[in-house]
């Protein structure tokens, strides 16, 4: 026994250092969506999560949410994994990551959120490098928000499908600050996915992605940032597509601590042989009401955000959106005969409350008036969007 004291010291002041250094907690959160043509959605989750070291040099987080969701006159469970990460860091400047990953290309509306798979990130050459290899068909369709095929959405709408599309996708970023010995900053991006789907008409692309920040003046901010992608569709030659977008951002206008962001993004549309409709591989919304994705789709938006009060902030929101071609944007109400772009506008207001760090309430609404376009029918009803939200974390 004697012979025993020391390793068994030696391992209970290893467990108790990595129970003291274990962190949990819990978030309670519940959405209510109510929307046009009698749409009511509700979603309730419990969402644990848990992180710890593993050593010296490596760390664990787990996140998972259990709950229900009311749609469409029915419930159903749902139950979701998160954020599922080891991260090994051998030296400094040098990390790799293993499971449900966060990644994020450099305009954010290419490849956005979380997937499966490895990266590794490194600090090089002043700036900083990260890479990584997914798989999206593990995900929960609804957050993984992958919508490039017909039968990406045919999937989407089908209640007894609960997997993303399934893809092999792989993207690397880098992101310079200082740029010439400026404040601006610049973020270069690569990233190409290979459908996995057992589909007749798969579609394969490869896109690279810049964006460019800086400060214009005191209080004034820009940026600008551009897409090429190259589609590659079973039976159809390789095609072009583009996005591009530019924002101007004021800050601290006045005393609410306030914020005006005037800004447009653009992408390409079916046009002909040469060049195709652009399609991200995850659907960010344009818009607050309408919420298209970012294909074959322009919009022009201003938004202005302000501190009314210490725990109380406001938002104006105001958009008008464009379609890039005829054949690819389609909602009900709208006029099959009409080739015009100009698909109408919309205006948003949003409040969020947080009494404690802890506690959020977040209430928005807004309309979409398609008789400010001319692609609806001159009878199409107003489109209108209201949701309330609120997160509670212990």
């Amino acid at each position: 026994m004697r012979h025993l004291r020391l390793p068994l010291c030696v391992l209970l002041f290893t467990v108790g250092s990595a129970l003291f250094a274990q962190d949990f907690g819990l978030l309670i959160s519940q959405t209510a969506v109510f929307t046009d043509m009698d749409y009511a959605g509700y979603t309730a989750m419990a969402i644990p999560w848990f992180a710890a070291p593993l050593g010296e040099s490596a760390d664990m987080y787990l996140s998972a949410g259990m709950g229900a969701e009311y749609e469409y006159e029915r419930w159903k469970p749902l139950p979701e994994v998160y954020r599922f990460e080891l991260v090994y860091n051998p030296s400094a400047g040098l990390s790799f990551s293993l499971g449900r990953l966060s990644f994020r290309e450099s305009l954010g509306w290419v490849m956005s959120g979380l997937f499966d798979g490895i990266s590794a990130a490194a600090n090089t050459g002043g700036g900083q490098l990260n890479a990584g290899v997914f798989y999206t068909g593990l995900l929960y369709k609804k957050s993984a928000l992958i919508s490039m095929s017909r039968q990406d959405l045919s999937d989407y709408y089908d209640d007894d499908v609960y997997f993303a599309s399934r893809r092999l996708a792989a993207g690397v970023n880098w992101e310079k600050t200082s740029v010439f010995d400026s404040q601006g900053s610049l973020w270069l991006s690569g990233v190409c996915q290979f459908d996995l789907n057992d589909s007749d008409a798969g579609i394969h692309s490869q896109y690279l992605a810049a964006k460019f920040a800086a400060p214009l003046s005191g209080i004034l901010n820009g940026e600008c940032g551009a897409c090429v992608e190259v589609a590659e569709e079973t039976g159809i030659q390789p095609r072009a597509a583009f996005a591009f977008s530019a924002a101007a951002q004021w800050q601290n206008l006045g005393s609410l601590q306030d914020m005006l962001v005037l800004g447009g993004r653009f992408s390409s549309g079916d046009w002909n042989d040469a060049v195709t409709v652009f399609s991200p591989v995850t659907g960010e919304a344009q818009g607050r009401v309408l919420r298209p994705v970012l294909t074959g789709i322009a919009i022009a938006e201003a938004a202005y955000t302000a501190r009314l009060h210490r725990t109380l902030y406001g938002e104006i929101f105001t958009a008008y959106l464009f379609r890039t071609d005829t054949v690819t944007y389609g909602a009900a109400g709208m006029d099959l005969s009409s080739g015009s772009p100009l698909l109408g506008g919309e205006f948003y207001l949003g409040l969020a409350w947080a009494p404690f760090t802890d506690l959020v309430f977040n209430l928005g609404g807004g309309v979409f008036l398609p008789q400010r376009g001319k692609a609806f029918e001159d009878d199409a009803k107003i489109k209108y969007r209201v949701e309330l939200a609120a997160g509670f974390s212990l």
